[in-house]
């Protein structure tokens, strides 16, 4: 019985003592970008006090959210302090010492710090004042307290990008962000770049802007104009990890960014698609060239790539390389001038003759036949459109987003301030499918197709008067169908509902006065 009582109280002596070393212990210090290691650990980091926000919710709540970065590196580290919100809060630049358990939810990770203490400045060697660092570019924390004080001057601001710069697009709208996780920023500066980066920049990446700050009265809020040759990148952003359980409709955010995940690949006559560990995990992949020949059916491993929306297969898909030249391979003819290179020097052109290619931005009718030709075909690959001008008659229309090579002279127009291409010879493409028009979409919508080729599923049926109708089946919906009077008697051999296609124009009603659309067929 002795030696029980003696076990017992040797245990609770042990028990006891660990508690004791657990509270007096002091947190292991670790480097910023080790922090996703100790989940729900209390740790210290030490870095850069860069920004805050007191009571980030306007709650009156007793909160400041600070976020700090590494000291000789450019990792950061978001803080939620629960201290009185009146406490002095360190300047921005100090050296600071942070205490904290690391908590995450839904991907997102930051330390919870309480108390007085759990934030310390890092003293001077002779122990006189909290070290700390001077900036030569301003912290957004500091734009953000008094932004009217910088309206309309030249500014350099350090901060990190919300989206990617594609090196293609040459306007882009996006905001310069506090910590290079959008979830984990305490400030967002809305941001314009007009100009062509030499390369991508991705998200993420670390950058210093210079560029104006400007009090947009439309949106109610400011904003910084830049030029792309403005932004000096310091740290690249790193690559963003997709896992197959997050939601589909989410992958919209990431496109653009450089991502990874982890699949197996397949290869069909109708593209290539990777295929995660759940059923329906599918994700829709353009190959390098580097993948057509080493890439076997089955293959399992990490895929790199960018992330974009294919026009082509109307899908999310991973561009591993797959080069723009190959999705548009017009553009670069080997004896047809870019357009680019028109727009970007046209005087150095004007008055000769030179072949072109491209595609027709808005149909073209033989009535009228002047119209806009870009250097891809869908507005969102466009980077340069120039006014076209056909002489010589032609037949019906030529579509919008057909494309056409042509032999052109380069004019400029004194009247109207811009480049002409009066084009006397022209080779067309293949006839664009139509544009499918949805029942739901509305005036907003089909406004935009007017005089484009157009389809619509729909059931046909003529009134008292003899009109013709295209319905929805099941609804009063209809729109009106300019053909030859077979329609009806073609649709009543169908016995269900036809995919219609014509072009899509607007009509008069006087007696009713309203305008209506009309789908002509003829």
């Amino acid at each position: 019985m002795a030696k029980m009582w003696v076990m017992f109280f040797t245990s609770l002596l042990l028990v006891s003592a660990m508690n004791f070393y657990a509270v007096i212990r002091e947190p292991d210090l670790i480097d910023i970008d080790d922090i996703h290691e100790y989940p729900r650990e209390t740790v210290k980091v030490e870095g850069v006090l860069t920004s805050y926000v007191i009571d980030p919710y306007g709650e009156q709540a007793d909160r400041i959210d600070l976020q700090v970065r590494e000291i000789e590196g450019h990792s950061m580290v978001e803080v939620r302090w629960l201290v009185d919100k009146d406490h002095p809060v360190p300047p921005v630049g100090t050296l600071v010492t942070v205490e904290g358990e690391v908590s995450e939810w839904n991907g997102r990770i930051w330390l919870a710090s309480n108390g007085y203490g759990a934030i310390q400045c890092k003293q001077n060697g002779g122990g006189t004042g909290c070290m700390n660092i001077e900036y030569e570019s301003l912290q957004l924390v500091e734009v953000a307290m008094n932004p009217s004080k910088w309206v309309n001057e030249s500014i350099r601001v350090d901060g990190y990008l919300s989206e990617s710069m594609n090196p293609d697009v040459a306007y882009h709208s996006l905001s310069l962000m506090d910590n290079p996780a959008y979830g984990n920023a305490d400030h967002l500066l809305y941001m314009q770049i007009e100009g062509r980066p030499s390369d991508w920049v991705e998200s993420g990446s670390h950058v210093e802007v210079t560029g104006w700050i400007q009090y947009d009265q439309r949106s109610l809020r400011y904003r910084l104009l830049v030029q792309a040759l403005a932004v000096d990148v310091l740290n690249a952003g790193t690559t963003v990890l997709l896992d197959w359980d997050i939601d589909p409709q989410s992958l919209s955010y990431e496109v653009g960014k450089l991502v990874q995940i982890e699949a197996s690949v397949e290869t069909e006559e109708s593209g290539w698609t990777l295929v995660g560990p759940n059923v329906g995990d599918r994700l829709c992949m353009l190959p390098s060239s580097s993948d057509l020949e080493n890439v076997t059916v089955g293959m399992s491993t990490v895929w790199t790539g960018r992330l974009i929306w294919s026009t082509d297969e109307s899908a999310i898909c991973l561009d591993r390389g797959y080069d723009a030249e190959v999705r548009n391979p017009i553009r670069n003819s080997v004896d047809a001038i870019p357009l680019a290179e028109v727009a970007s020097d046209p005087f150095r052109y004007v008055g000769s003759a030179f072949t072109f290619d491209g595609w027709v931005t808005g149909t073209i009718s033989n009535d009228y036949p002047k119209g806009y030709v870009g250097d891809a075909e869908t507005y969102f690959d466009r980077t340069t459109q120039l006014r076209i001008e056909l002489i010589g008659g032609f037949e019906g229309y030529i579509e919008v987003g057909q494309s056409i090579r042509f032999n052109a002279t380069v004019l400029w127009s004194e009247s109207s301030g811009r480049v002409i291409l009066e084009a006397r010879s022209w080779t067309l493409g293949d006839l664009p499918y139509p544009s499918q028009l949805g029942w739901g979409d509305g005036y907003e919508t089909w406004k935009w197709e007017i005089g484009n080729r157009v389809s619509i599923m729909g059931v046909v049926v003529m009134d008292d008067e003899g009109l013709q109708w295209i319905e929805r089946s099941g609804t009063s919906e209809r729109l009106c169908l300019l053909g030859d009077g077979t329609e009806t008697s073609q649709q009543a051999t169908a016995g269900e509902p036809i995919q219609w296609i014509g072009r899509l124009e607007t009509s008069e009603n006087f007696v009713e006065n309203e305008m209506r659309f009309c789908l002509n067929v003829l």
